[in-house]
């Protein structure tokens, strides 16, 4: 194997970011985020953003980017493995992710590549007017930029609730399929 993967430090920071997503509009009611307001709380709205843009951004960016060195070694050690099948497992019920305009989904592995190779990134925001005033949340999607190799560009959105709870089970079931001891048995 070539290097050591950290898997509960993978789940746990998809838990974390899945918390936030989900959690982000009582959150921000609570706490009266939004950039328009003149009143400080215990959070102002660029606070809060900077902290969230952080998180979401090197959770998404690490995971992608591990997980994809773990399907790409998986590929190369174990030719019989139905890898689409732990990807399609993974996803179903759920819509991680597609390209814009057009709507087409975006597979595991698309989306793994669309936040690695992403040149501009921008969390989607919502206005509410709550019990205590108007309020914005970050709706748990993620807008991405970038360019194909040919120049043409591409824009993509990620559900993060669904691509966290996507991550986690093939995270699980990568780990529960592949014989360890035989990968690690050589490794010195």
């Amino acid at each position: 194997m070539p290097h050591s993967i950290d898997f509960d430090s993978i789940e746990a920071r998809l838990f974390a970011l899945h918390q936030v997503a989900l959690g982000s509009q009582s959150f921000c009611e609570r706490f009266r985020i939004s950039r328009a307001t003149e009143e400080i709380f215990e959070y102002e709205w660029w606070e809060y953003f900077g902290h969230l843009k952080a998180q979401a951004s090197s959770t998404l960016i690490d995971t992608a980017i591990k997980i994809r060195m773990l399907q790409d070694f998986i590929q190369a050690e174990d030719k019989e493995l139905d890898f689409k099948k732990i990807q399609m497992r993974s996803i179903n019920g759920l819509r991680i992710g597609a390209l814009t305009p057009s709507n087409n989904f975006l597979s595991l592995r698309d989306s793994c590549n669309k936040i690695v190779h992403a040149t501009g990134a921008k969390l989607v925001w919502k206005e509410c007017v709550g019990t205590n005033g108007k309020f914005e949340y970050w709706t748990g999607t993620y807008h991405l930029f970038g360019s194909e190799q040919s120049g043409r560009p591409w824009e993509a959105v990620i559900n993060v609730p669904d691509w966290c709870t996507a991550m986690i089970r093939f995270n699980r079931m990568f780990q529960d399929t592949i014989d360890w001891s035989d990968v690690l048995k050589w490794d010195d």
